[in-house]
């Protein structure tokens, strides 16, 4: 996951395939507002839920297939059941919301999360899960109203710098205010964002797609050229730093930008002819010499891979990536005999 002089440094939740599943079972019917508020503590174990929760649905918001089996799922028959007996537990009530989350319910996770916020408009938990959900749904006005909520509430916290919860909710911000044309507002929350994770490559290809919008090109491609660090098969970015080094007028760099966009979809023997003839023309380029190294080693030649490898880190010795790619390439080599 993502245009100056290019430098060699550095979507929506799953969806479920449910055609063959067996019909989903409606969702616990609502709690009493009263009881609710009756059986809220706010404890430190309570925070500790958020944050554990945080960490499931945003694992499952990028790396989990759609039709991949979940951990999660396999609780939301019990969980349903608890609620059912017990329908004003909030904490109970917000779990269920998470799993709806990452089966992509959005519908049945916002009537959750919903639930508990009405009876307290605070709950960050609930306010996180809600305004995901509505980004996920296409409703990126309610997400950015409860989210920018959210984010008042724990911005000031002295632990905020480190808040992957706080990361999460910049991210998802910042990513409605792209939807809805407010791209200056963009950048500055995934910039929030990548304080707290610097190393996001979803924070930096949606931080590269609001510079594009506003049209600052030479930015877009720092951030598109660090999201490919981190994850060198990204193929969306790919096809963003096409567009910008098309609307930059450097035709031979965007050649470079479509030829690892054909590498990021596993199509390498089409791949390499077309990074062969990139570093020709740009020789000065280690962000295709890395691409090359990247194509040979799928096709198994390990001592091309590293010649160009060797020759990324000749243009740049500080390139981090072609660093990690030339010592993978070695350790294999050497495993070869």
């Amino acid at each position: 996951m993502s245009e100056p002089t290019p430098t060699s440094a550095g979507d929506v939740l799953p969806e479920r395939d449910d055609q063959a599943a067996a019909p989903e079972p409606a969702p616990p019917e609502a709690a009493d507002t009263a009881g609710l508020q009756r059986a809220v503590k706010i404890t430190a174990i309570v925070l500790l839920a958020l944050l554990v929760g945080f960490a499931a649905y945003y694992y499952i918001d990028r790396y989990v297939s759609p039709g991949d089996a979940s951990p999660l799922e396999m609780s939301v028959e019990e969980l349903e059941d608890a609620i059912r007996s017990d329908p004003n537990n909030p904490d109970t009530r917000l779990a269920l919301a998470e799993v709806y989350l990452a089966q992509a319910r959005y519908a049945d996770a916002l009537g959750q999360a919903g639930q508990v916020l009405e009876a307290y408009p605070d709950n960050e938990r609930a306010l996180l899960l809600l305004g995901i959900a509505h980004e996920a749904s296409g409703q990126p006005e309610a997400s950015i109203a409860v989210l920018e909520t959210f984010v008042d509430l724990r911005k000031d916290d002295e632990m905020a710098h480190v808040d992957t919860a706080l990361e999460a909710a910049y991210f998802y911000l910042g990513r409605s205010y792209l939807t809805v044309d407010r791209s200056e507002d963009a950048v500055t929350a995934l910039d929030a964002a990548l304080l707290i994770s610097p190393g996001d490559a979803d924070a930096l290809h949606q931080g590269g797609l609001a510079h594009q919008a506003l049209g600052h090109h030479d930015v877009a491609l720092q951030y598109f050229e660090r999201a490919t660090a981190f994850v060198p098969d990204f193929t969306e970015v790919y096809t963003a730093m096409a567009d910008s080094y098309a609307a930059l007028n450097m035709p031979q760099h965007q050649r470079y930008a479509q030829a690892m966009r054909t590498y990021s979809v596993k199509e390498y023997q089409a791949a390499l002819p077309q990074l062969t003839e990139v570093t020709a023309a740009l020789p000065e380029f280690a962000p295709a010499y890395l691409g090359l190294a990247l194509t040979h080693e799928q096709l198994g030649d390990l001592a091309a891979a590293a010649a160009a490898a060797d020759r990324a880190l000749q243009l740049d010795p500080d390139y981090l990536a072609a660093q990690q790619t030339q010592g993978r390439i070695l350790q294999q080599m050497g495993e070869q005999g």
